[in-house]
């Protein structure tokens, strides 16, 4: 799992999903699920990760249906949808859960899918340990 400095700034949280997201586009489903901590209630595996992403927010199922994938970050182009991103510290803290951790914030993020910034949000909860921060993969859906 990624560990970030306590506390982590804005840009710290942005250059992780970056990081993540750039190995999404290489195809490795199985280092980006590794790359972040997993509430069970989510489900996530590397398999769903990857079924979500290809089928647009939905686990793709259908064999000749069209397969989404992840572009690098950097070389995304808007083609009329803005890149959204959002990175949220809380005033109070959300309490601990997932073991150790406190939740301290939440991250949005379109994901750059076939060449473009889609509305494929990665939503992301800010955890923090005693001696670092981590992210957590909540959810992916079109917002």
């Amino acid at each position: 799992m990624v560990k970030l400095s306590n506390p982590p700034l804005p840009t710290d949280i942005e250059n992780a999903i970056h990081y993540w997201l750039d190995l999404l586009a290489e195809g490795k489903y199985t280092e980006a699920f590794e790359y972040t901590v997993h509430d069970p209630y989510y489900a996530w595996t590397p398999i769903l990760l990857e079924k979500v992403i290809n089928g647009y927010g939905l686990p793709d199922e259908n064999e000749d249906a069209h397969k989404y994938s992840v572009t690098k970050w950097n070389e995304a182009v808007t083609n009329g949808r803005a890149r959204y991103k959002e990175v949220i510290f809380y005033d109070k803290h959300g309490g601990y859960k997932n073991g150790d951790f406190l939740t301290i914030g939440e991250a949005r993020y379109y994901l750059p899918l076939d060449g473009e910034w889609s509305d494929l949000t990665a939503i992301f909860a800010i955890m923090q340990a005693k001696d670092f921060t981590t992210l957590e993969l909540n959810d992916i859906h079109v917002l």
